[in-house]
């Protein structure tokens, strides 16, 4: 398992473009997550998962997340996020509606700017 961080207004967390090795979950406060200097959207809610994206692709993170409050979050290694996924199924479960969501939201964007 793994330690409760704190994490002061302007760190951050994610840099764009660095290697992933691990998830993060945010226990409490608000992130930004922001890609090429734009900010997309706001983490708040307690228990979103967060960084798992590259680190399951294989591939840099595509955005750099930064706490836009005090905040706290939680890192889970690779290693880690690999024996709990095959000792707890509810947490592979939690990740396939944390992507899925993400990938709903994704595709509902990109239609309305394509009527547009």
């Amino acid at each position: 398992m793994s330690d409760v961080i704190d994490v002061d207004p302007g760190r951050t967390i994610i840099e764009q473009g660095e290697e992933g090795n691990g998830f993060y979950v945010l226990k409490s406060g608000t992130l930004e997550v922001i890609k090429d200097n734009m900010v997309l959207t706001l983490l708040m809610y307690p228990g979103t998962i967060f960084g798992e994206m590259g680190d399951i692709l294989g591939i840099p993170h595509t955005c750099t997340v930064r706490a836009k409050s005090k905040s706290k979050i939680m890192f889970f290694s690779s290693e880690v996020m690999e024996e709990s996924f095959s000792q707890t199924p509810d947490l592979v479960l939690r990740f396939l509606r944390t992507i899925a969501s993400r990938l709903d939201r994704t595709t509902k964007k990109l239609a309305a700017t394509i009527k547009d």
